[in-house]
């Protein structure tokens, strides 16, 4: 189910990321020794095949030759989605489950064997920190998810990004287990974005390369509780400059404009059938939230009732059906030094 390499060479490892991706077993652990033996840090990356800035970043430091500081693991997981051409355009498999939503018992299925595979060995590694390298699905600025707000996790997202969402949504994803050490997402930015790139390997190498990586806090930008705009099952959405008479939903094409940017009251997103909002709905946390709340439609037009920010919007149709439009939040909060 996950296949352990141990301390592969430079050489070894094909001078093309595709060749290298191409190459793997499978999902797969490799094991690199650091300068310091006793301790580890883990970066998993992957769990969507559509997002290959972490791989990226892992192929450019095994191509490095270097020697990180403490013990290090990647975990490459979503090897069989990312490889089926078109190379990194399926997040999952076709008729399967997302990977990033199956880190929750039971594990009954394929995924979810993996999902509880990748657990164990982190377990049995006992890192001191673990981090999660995504891409968004549209066009982004760098950010960081985490479950809670602790001196650890602002430490550990300082390595790559200068925002941090703290999040209480439950969807079954890495972030989300028990496990002994603090854990991060990184969403490196746009998979298309050549940015998106840099921004996780130039944190890798710091996380990889830093004697102690909760030595230092940096200023950050603190998004608190985000909320999910989710179509609802079976409604039909696309997105175009006008509204579409056969679709429930179309969104406004360049929606990806407004991630990590400040939404005004009654800006449009998009346009509505005869049906207008029961086709949406909003989610935070375990609950449910009236759609009316945060979004109105006047003749046809779908806009915003106050000012939000969004992020992780995609113009991906499979996408926002399959997971959700984009997530959104109020005012941000500025994070000062402790």
């Amino acid at each position: 189910m996950l296949t352990v390499w141990e301390q592969p060479s430079a050489a070894a490892v094909a001078p093309r990321v595709s060749d290298f991706l191409c190459d793997l077993p499978g999902p797969v652990a490799i094991h690199l020794h650091g300068h310091d033996r006793s301790r580890c840090r883990v970066l998993v990356t992957l769990l969507h095949g559509n997002e290959p800035s972490g791989l990226e970043a892992v192929h450019q430091w095994l191509r490095s030759g270097k020697q990180p500081a403490v013990d290090t693991v990647f975990i490459i997981a979503s090897v069989a989605a990312a490889r089926t051409e078109p190379l990194f355009y399926f997040r999952q498999l076709p008729g399967k489950r997302d990977l990033n939503r199956c880190f929750s018992p039971p594990y009954t299925d394929n995924e979810g064997l993996l999902a509880q595979a990748i657990l164990q060995h982190i377990d049995q590694c006992q890192p001191e920190a673990v981090i999660d390298i995504h891409n968004t699905s549209g066009s982004s600025h760098g950010f960081a998810v985490a479950t809670s707000d602790t001196p650890a996790a602002r430490c550990l997202v300082g390595l790559f990004v200068d925002y941090l969402i703290i999040t209480d949504l439950q969807l079954g994803s890495l972030m989300e287990q028990p496990l002994a050490c603090p854990v991060v997402t990184i969403e490196a930015g746009g998979a298309l974005d050549d940015a998106a790139d840099f921004v996780a390997s130039a944190g890798l190498g710091r996380y990889l390369m830093a004697p102690h990586v909760f030595a230092e806090e940096r200023p950050l930008t603190l998004f608190q509780h985000p909320y999910r705009l989710e179509l609802l099952q079976h409604s039909r959405i696309d997105y175009a400059d006008h509204g579409l008479r056969d679709r429930d939903v179309t969104i406004r094409k360049d929606i990806e404009r407004y991630n990590f940017a400040a939404l005004e009251a009654g800006a449009a997103l998009g346009w509505l059938g005869e049906e207008g909002l029961t086709h949406l709905q909003v989610v935070a946390g375990d609950c449910s939230h009236p759609v009316e709340e945060f979004f109105q439609v006047r003749d046809g037009i779908l806009s915003a009732r106050s000012r939000l920010h969004l992020f992780m919007a995609t113009t991906r149709a499979d996408i926002a059906a399959s997971d959700c439009l984009f997530y959104f939040v109020t005012e941000p909060v500025p994070v000062s030094e402790s």
